[in-house]
């Protein structure tokens, strides 16, 4: 990697052309410029974390739900030429979701495509493939069931998220793209907060938009925080790279609004990218609560004036004078299902 991606606080954005109708040509071909600027190489298998969590449900790789697969498949091309092997690239999520009696399908994410592409092996944890970490600080259980491949010490994890919003953690990128690492029972982080809350949540029938107010979702959020710092403690990608070149707003799921940016952000250090693409979104990298719980846990900075920025001039990354020019504009909206209002900035 780029020499620069060895200090934990540098995060690296670089911006490409912003279509008015992005195609899978421009996925890869960010991709692919995306790994040359940054130096990428390899000597070694490696895995691939995307987001295409439920993608199975969805079916619409250019939805700008989950990472695109045109992005990986720049991705995946380009490390096979320089040093993959063949075999020997994973890419590791469950893209169902929510049946443990059976595999998945892969059907219409288009990363069936892709693998028979690249040659890359999908997996996806299991009862057979998942071992037990322990959690240095555990906020909530002392162990962690993750798939073996991310915790593999011959074998470079490269998280590939999404930037986008979501309607509990308000923006889902790094951290909470771990969460598809994690055994399939026991990943449900955001209902496991839930049941966490005061006992008439968890009882109320009611729609969450006729009760949940600032101060329940804010609970709520504590709870999910909680055992993201715990899944960052088991797993540290050896580097980051979020796919924005479209994001999404709303819930990040069927409600929202897809933003064209053009954008992909790198760094080694899981909070200090979460932090910055957060602020590029619109949101205040202090007062998101997964970003605070990370930070008091030690795993990273969230504020802006520790973090060391850097952009591409063609080729070459130099310093970043001003984010202003890839702050989003108008700024992302997060469609938090709030008591008595559809819409919520925060």
């Amino acid at each position: 990697m780029h020499e620069i991606l060895n200090d934990p606080l540098a995060v690296v954005i670089l911006q490409h052309p912003k279509p008015s109708k992005p195609t899978d040509s421009n996925f890869y071909t960010a991709a692919q410029q995306s790994a040359a600027i940054l130096q990428l190489a390899l000597d070694s298998d490696v895995a691939f974390k995307p987001n295409a969590t439920a993608a199975e449900r969805f079916k619409a790789p250019a939805s700008g739900i989950g990472t695109h697969p045109a992005f990986m498949h720049g991705l995946l091309d380009y490390l096979r030429e320089h040093g993959a092997r063949d075999r020997s690239m994973y890419v590791i999520e469950d893209p169902a979701n929510d049946d443990y009696g059976a595999p998945p399908s892969w059907l219409d994410t288009g990363y069936l495509e892709l693998a028979e592409a690249t040659g890359a092996i999908l997996e996806w944890p299991t009862t057979a493939n998942c071992v037990e970490r322990a959690v240095a600080k555990p906020n909530t259980l002392p162990t962690r069931r993750v798939i073996r491949h991310a915790v593999d010490s011959a074998m470079p994890l490269i998280n590939v998220p999404k930037l986008k919003t979501h309607n509990l953690s308000l923006t889902t990128l790094c951290i909470k793209n771990l969460m598809g690492l994690n055994y399939g029972p026991e990943r449900h982080f955001c209902s496991q907060a839930m049941g966490e809350m005061p006992a008439f949540c968890i009882a109320e029938p009611r729609s969450r938009i006729e009760w949940l107010d600032e101060e329940l979702h804010e609970c709520w959020q504590a709870g999910l925080a909680r055992r993201l710092t715990d899944l960052a403690q088991v797993i540290k990608p050896q580097l980051n790279l979020v796919e924005g070149i479209v994001g999404r707003d709303g819930t990040g799921f069927q409600r929202g609004t897809n933003h064209t940016l053009g954008l992909v952000i790198a760094g080694t250090n899981m909070v200090a990218v979460d932090a910055l693409t957060s602020h590029l979104m619109g949101f205040d990298p202090l007062r998101l609560i997964y970003l605070q719980v990370a930070a008091e846990a030690g795993l990273g900075s969230n504020r802006l004036d520790e973090l060391h920025c850097y952009t591409n001039e063609g080729d070459t990354l130099v310093p970043c004078r001003t984010l202003a020019p890839f702050m989003a504009d108008p700024p992302f909206v997060v469609n938090r299902m709030l008591k008595g209002s559809e819409s919520n900035i925060s």
